[in-house]
């Protein structure tokens, strides 16, 4: 194991804006020009390389970025904050195992470094191995308390388990530092939905509709949300409004088949089915296969008909 180094567990890093909600924020060493590398010491030198990665890695520019943290970590190997940018960086470009061992190699020199915790947890979620995610998770958190995003992160990785009690918690602590953060507000309504408290998951997926009323997903789940109430005429308005933000939207279709399905009306369940099936073929034929919101229609023959296309 390397020999832990100056180890800083509240050094915040630059502008590294992960795929949606993950990011870190926080100031960038100042810029200086690349003309004159040769004449600076290795550890300006790193430190330039680290700023320069940092500014790149802001605008998108993910391999250059990561240029310039493998050349910096040559030059000082033991800095956690660059192991941590430059997992951060292979992330993004869905190197996501290479990604675990530079948060490693973070952890190893500062096991209190919240952020690579949090990386690392951010990286594990997207290979699907959930229980580990949120084991990494907690331990960010539990760090860096003030974390919203890590708070975020946890919560959707325990939806993904069905851990929806938890799940609301961490979406609770995730407001807490940033209510303006619609994305934990649908999240907290998906979870809401799981323990079917539908009442406040309506509640809460409002208050996210009003921070962003184009989000056509949010609009989705406040569908789903109506039609587990037997609100289904709510619920087909919901999704025509989905459907009104974006009109390539399979799950809008999908649910609307849903409402009118458990509504009884044969026509309008066969109508959005095919819509829904036009945009996405395999994946949704499925679905409707093993769906109960069909079964009072399951056996008609023109359902059949359109199921077996």
């Amino acid at each position: 194991m390397p020999t832990p180094g100056r180890c800083d567990r509240t050094l915040k890093l630059g502008n590294l804006g992960l795929d949606p909600p993950l990011g870190v924020v926080s100031g960038a060493p100042d810029r200086m020009s690349a003309g004159s590398d040769a004449t600076l010491s290795k550890p300006t030198r790193a430190e330039l390389l680290r700023g320069q990665g940092d500014a790149l890695y802001a605008i998108g520019r993910y391999s250059e970025a990561l240029a310039r943290f493998q050349a910096a970590l040559a030059l000082n190997d033991q800095e956690h904050a660059v192991w941590t940018l430059q997992g951060f960086c292979l992330a993004a470009l869905k190197q996501f195992e290479a990604a675990i061992e530079s948060f490693n190699q973070a952890i190893a020199r500062c096991p209190a470094y919240g952020l690579a915790w949090h990386g690392k947890g951010h990286a594990l979620a997207k290979l699907s191995h959930f229980e580990e995610a949120v084991t990494h998770l907690e331990r960010a958190v539990k760090l860096t308390p003030d974390d919203n995003k890590a708070w975020y992160n946890l919560g959707t990785a325990q939806n993904q388990l069905r851990r929806y009690k938890d799940a609301v918690a961490s979406f609770e602590h995730s407001l807490k530092v940033n209510p303006q953060d619609h994305r934990a507000r649908y999240n907290q309504g998906v979870a809401l939905g799981g323990l079917h408290r539908y009442e406040e998951a309506l509640q809460v997926l409002q208050l996210a509709l009003e921070q962003r009323p184009n989000a056509h997903y949010i609009w989705n789940q406040r569908g789903t949300v109506l039609i587990q109430m037997g609100r289904y005429a709510e619920a087909v308005e919901s999704f025509d409004t989905s459907l009104s933000h974006q009109i390539d939207n399979p799950n809008a279709w999908y649910g609307k088949a849903r409402a009118y399905s458990m509504a009884g009306d044969l026509e309008q369940t066969l109508r959005n089915l095919y819509r829904t099936f036009v945009l996405s073929p395999y994946l949704y034929r499925v679905m409707v296969q093993i769906d109960a919101h069909f079964d009072e229609l399951r056996h008609h023959p023109r359902f059949q008909q359109l199921i077996d296309a």
